[in-house]
């Protein structure tokens, strides 16, 4: 007899609470069939990725896929620009004026610097970040190795000198394995996985 009472009163229960759910509006209009998130405001931010390619390994680009780069002559500890004046025009600091939201970079790496300007500016693992004036699209690295000073940067914050081998460099774990140069073998391995962060 319990038993019975028990399903039935399981039943009513499941019953009531499909008719609650059948006749009620969401706030703020008709109902649509299931819940609906409103879209992230991302205006106050700025956004960071990372990209792979087969040469260069995992990379970080900003929000427009323009890779970010490093100068050799930078200081990562204490962080501090050494690129001024008309170096600043062609290697044009990323700024960090807003919020940054990175994905695939580890945010403990990254910081914000103030340059002489008052102007802020990002870091990754204390190196300061920079775009090429001359890349004007998603893909472009034509400041890659410029003047044997300027490297893309690495996920990590560690240059990237030449292909997956050099990328990574400070986390093993996330390095792509690479066949050795000059073996001219290619692996017919899928692409690595993303750095895990």
């Amino acid at each position: 007899m319990r038993r019975e009472q028990a399903i039935t009163a399981l039943a009513a229960l499941a019953l009531s609470l499909t008719a609650c759910g059948s006749t009620q509006t969401p706030p703020g209009g008709a109902a649509t069939g299931g819940l609906q998130a409103k879209p992230a405001d991302l205006s106050g931010m700025n956004n960071y990725f990372i990209a792979n390619t087969e040469q260069m390994g995992w990379f970080v680009t900003d929000a427009d896929g323009l890779p970010l780069y490093r100068y050799d002559k930078d200081v990562p500890k204490p962080s501090k620009s050494n690129c001024e004046g008309e170096c600043a025009k062609a290697w044009k600091p990323v700024l960090a004026d807003k919020t940054p939201m990175a994905t695939g970079i580890d945010p403990i790496s990254m910081g914000v610097l103030t340059r002489p300007d008052g102007t802020k500016q990002l870091t990754i693992q204390g190196w300061p970040q920079y775009t090429y004036a001359e890349d004007k699209v998603a893909g472009d690295m034509k400041g890659q190795a410029k003047g044997g000073v300027w490297f893309v940067t690495a996920p990590n914050g560690a240059k990237i000198t030449g292909g997956k081998a050099q990328n990574n460099s400070n986390k093993s774990s996330s390095t792509p394995s690479t066949s050795p140069s000059g073996t001219g073998q290619t692996s017919s391995a899928p692409p690595p996985a993303a750095p895990g962060y």
